[in-house]
């Protein structure tokens, strides 16, 4: 309980599973939460209630408008936003609402900031379960902006340390260490009935977007019910 931890929260599941497990794991957490007119913006207010839960010691909402530039829906208005009944529908390769280099630039900004807090740990959500599509969410990307930063910043690869724990867990296993994680089922309901998961910006979830699948999966597969379904109409 040393240390202090930076996480990168988005506001959704996976990053506030990683949030839990920091915070078992450090003294004192900051956070950073990133604008970049995502589709899904909502999650940034979920984002500021999930800080506040998990009583982070400082939370910076970090604007990067007009930099990111694709052709996924996320940020393109002109471009539909895919939707599936299961996730046996969704294809191989790249998945449509991929933004490239966006973790690349999120990770950069975090180390910054954890420099800055004076942090040795940076806390990401990111799975290969969501490489169904999403080569910034593999481990050796992650090991790599690890190497490169730690170069980059004082000349040492192991100056700043990039933990995923989630990054060989399926979205069942992340559930239930994120339950196991909380103090009981009561305390799990509060946190995640304020996460948000949905490409299309819906609250609760339209249940039919990438995101969403993976999710209900997860939660189906854990036979744990999410405190998001009943939002849904």
């Amino acid at each position: 309980m040393k240390n202090k931890g930076l996480v990168v929260l988005s506001g959704g599941q996976d990053s506030t599973t990683t949030a839990l497990i920091a915070k078992k794991e450090c003294k004192e957490l900051h956070g950073v939460t990133f604008d970049y007119r995502q589709k899904h913006k909502i999650e940034i207010k979920s984002a500021i209630k999930i800080a506040r839960l998990l009583n982070f010691k400082t939370h910076e909402i970090i604007k990067i408008p007009n930099i990111l530039k694709s052709s996924s829906p996320l940020i393109n208005k002109k471009k539909k936003l895919e939707k599936y009944n299961s996730p046996k529908e969704i294809q191989k390769g790249v998945e449509p609402t991929f933004v490239p280099s966006r973790n690349i630039l999120f990770l950069t900004i975090a180390s910054n900031r954890a420099v800055l807090r004076n942090c040795k740990i940076i806390y990401a959500g990111v799975c290969e379960e969501d490489y169904g599509g999403y080569p910034d969410c593999r481990k050796v990307f992650i090991d790599s902006m690890e190497n490169s930063l730690g170069l980059g910043i004082l000349g040492s690869k192991k100056y700043i340390k990039i933990k995923t724990p989630l990054m060989k867990l399926t979205k069942k296993e992340s559930i239930k260490i994120a339950v196991k994680e909380c103090k009981n089922i009561k305390e799990f309901n509060k946190i995640f009935k304020e996460t948000h998961t949905c490409y299309d910006g819906v609250k609760g979830g339209c249940g039919k977007c990438h995101a969403c699948i993976l999710r209900d999966n997860g939660f189906n597969e854990a036979r744990i019910k999410d405190p998001l379904w009943v939002l849904r109409n």
